[in-house]
């Protein structure tokens, strides 16, 4: 038997689309890819009997109900991601719903890419009083040691290395695209899956507008500096003013796309504020691109003083820079609950200020990581900030700061 024809050798008219390669995966891939490659079957998702998509169809987010190659309905999609089968018991919250809140930073997947999957994390947005959400994957994932016999369960399991993982972007396009209209509606994706020390990155990001067009609202969480995580990685620790870097930056202001970036301002245990240069030199170099500063530039162990001060110095200096409040910042700087009772000198009361002086510049997340029974509980904690807040700075802070900076389509 002869080599068959390459993909791109075809007619385009016999061509099989990525959106009805993967529907027909839920089904039966073998038995769909064959007769819709030799153009001897009606495909499922607007297209013509030998294949061709109409226009619709190669629009980036216009599926409805996912159908089979038969095109009937797939009432429960399977995921592309390793998503678990059972039911998600969420945790109701302690306080009454009272905010309408848009989450600004939510991974859809672990550190070995698994993921609870959109229907429970909807049930949990519901319970939670969130309306819609900003989502993306996990760009770096935990190697299991062959020397191992117990898998690790998070990125500090172990001294093992962790990795970059492009693929994470391609399990959220795909588990979201596959999602019922009303849930697809309620997520805003962003494309992480990159090493920042990588100059071919943008390339990476380039192919990935191009696969899923009017799809990504955004890119990130990019990692730089961020402690153990990056410390785990192979090679040099990806740092924010890194060319990688500001060629991503280049690329976002072009395609109007906010960059959301993990960047610590110091090392752990360590007082004095080794990073913030490169963060400052991030900022300078395109004005026209929106970056959005998770974490106030802290996480576990970085322990510093007058975080609002520094906050305040950069959003003075820097109009195209956001601020995500999201993960142990809120806890160990606004709540003075650090785990070993340091103490930064700083308030709620301060950070409130800070939040009404800025007001459009500060955005709201819960950074939960793939599973959701906690997601209500991790919404709600930020109830005693809102509550301070004026009431037009709690609305910019949980929904409209956010939607404004992320890129929409009709």
């Amino acid at each position: 038997m002869s080599d068959p024809i390459p993909e791109n050798d075809r007619p385009e008219e016999t061509r099989v689309s990525r959106r009805s390669f993967v529907k027909m995966g839920a089904v039966g891939v073998a038995v769909g890819a064959a007769s819709l490659a030799f153009g001897c079957s009606p495909a499922a998702d607007g297209s013509n009997a030998m294949g061709k998509p109409d226009k619709e169809s190669l629009k980036g987010d216009c599926s409805s109900v996912p159908v089979d190659n038969a095109g009937n309905e797939v009432k429960e999609a399977s995921s592309v991601a390793d998503a678990t089968n059972v039911a998600v018991d969420i945790e109701k919250p302690n306080v009454e719903l009272t905010y309408d809140i848009v989450d600004s930073h939510l991974h859809y997947t672990d550190f070995l890419e698994r993921t609870d999957g959109f229907p429970s994390l909807v049930k949990a947005m519901d319970a939670a009083g969130v309306s819609q959400s900003v989502i993306f994957g996990m760009g770096i994932v935990k190697q299991w040691d062959e020397s191992l016999d117990k898998a690790p369960q998070y990125y500090l399991s172990n001294d093992s290395r962790c990795y970059y993982y492009s693929a994470t972007d391609f399990i959220v396009a795909e588990d979201l695209l596959a999602q019922p209209e009303a849930t697809r509606k309620r997520f805003f994706p962003f494309a992480c899956g990159i090493n920042g020390n990588d100059r071919f990155s943008a390339d990476h990001l380039r192919r990935l507008l191009k696969l899923y067009p009017n799809f990504w609202c955004g890119i990130g969480e990019l990692m730089s500096r961020h402690d153990d995580l990056t410390a785990l990685t192979y090679g040099e620790p990806p740092h924010i003013d890194h060319p990688a870097f500001l060629e991503i930056f280049d690329l976002a202001a072009q395609e109007s796309l906010p960059v959301l970036v993990h960047h610590n301002i110091t090392a752990q245990n360590s007082e004095e504020i080794l990073y913030l240069h490169e963060l400052e030199e991030a900022l300078a170099h395109n004005r026209d691109c929106k970056i959005i500063w998770a974490h106030v530039g802290i996480s576990r162990r970085v322990e510093i003083q007058n975080l609002p001060r520094i906050a305040d110095d950069l959003l003075a200096n820097n109009e195209n820079l956001w601020i995500d409040i999201s993960w142990v910042v809120y806890d160990y700087y606004f709540l003075d609950k650090f785990p070993n009772q340091y103490h930064d000198g700083n308030t709620l009361d301060d950070w409130v200020a800070l939040i009404e002086k800025y007001p459009d510049r500060f955005m709201l997340g819960t950074d939960k990581v793939g599973h959701w029974a906690t997601y209500p509980a991790e919404t709600v904690k930020y109830y005693p900030l809102l509550d301070k807040l004026s009431p037009v700075a709690a609305r910019k802070l949980c929904r409209d700061n956010i939607l404004a900076v992320i890129k929409t389509y009709e």
